[in-house]
């Protein structure tokens, strides 16, 4: 058995996806979630979209050439969600990752460049995806390689929105036996709802165990 490997590579959006999306929309963040599926859906995810305006992100998604079809699912402040099904770039790459076998453990985009975290079980199997005419196609940059004893810990994907009101929570005895202050007091130092505050909770719980549980990437 080889050794497991993570790195962290750079890849532009012009040989990736979403360049005409940075190209009008310099100031947009994106982030992919992890998802679990079938082959024949590698070329869909989840996508968190913020720094653009509500009523103009559609539009973009439409003209863009990477977007073979999309659909807004919701709103979290001021970050919507999209499943898009991609083309060109992002699908090849993608393909090549999981027929090795490969996990992409976290895909998040600004100004135009695409940062992605990879695991891969055998080191063999990176330099096999990874060749000079893959790198070259999608002039991907490594810019950190993690030995064997300081793999990072997978985190859960969470929105900063989330994260921050978990630690709120935290901090201020949400989850003490018993609790100092509830869901309407949270709310209160964060400036926002009762039900936002549960909604984000709720949602960064639900992350959190499956990343714990190991459900957010294919698994024995």
């Amino acid at each position: 058995m080889g050794v497991a490997t993570v790195f962290e590579i750079e890849i532009p959006a012009s040989t990736f996806a979403l360049a005409e999306t940075f190209e009008r929309a310099p100031d947009a963040t994106v982030r992919i979630e992890r998802t679990v599926g079938e082959a024949s859906d590698r070329d869909t995810a989840f996508v968190w979209v913020t720094s653009v305006e509500f009523d103009r992100l559609s539009d973009l998604l439409a003209t863009d050439q990477s977007v073979a079809e999309f659909e807004k699912l919701g709103e979290d402040g001021d970050a919507e969600l999209y499943e898009i099904r991609f083309d060109g770039g992002i699908c090849r790459f993608i393909e090549a990752i999981f027929d090795r076998d490969g996990v992409v453990l976290r895909a998040s985009a600004t100004e135009g460049v695409w940062r992605l975290q990879l695991r891969f079980a055998d080191r063999n199997d990176v330099s096999d995806v990874f060749d000079d005419e893959f790198v070259r196609e999608y002039e991907a940059t490594v810019t950190r390689l993690y030995g064997p004893n300081d793999a990072p810990t997978v985190r859960a994907d969470v929105t900063d929105k989330q994260q921050r009101a978990l630690e709120t929570a935290f901090e201020s005895g949400y989850y003490e036996v018993p609790r100092s202050v509830d869901l309407e007091g949270v709310g209160e130092r964060l400036d926002i709802s009762r039900q936002a505050v549960s909604e984000r909770l709720r949602r960064g719980h639900e992350l959190l165990v499956a990343d714990f549980l190991g459900k957010g990437e294919e698994s024995d």
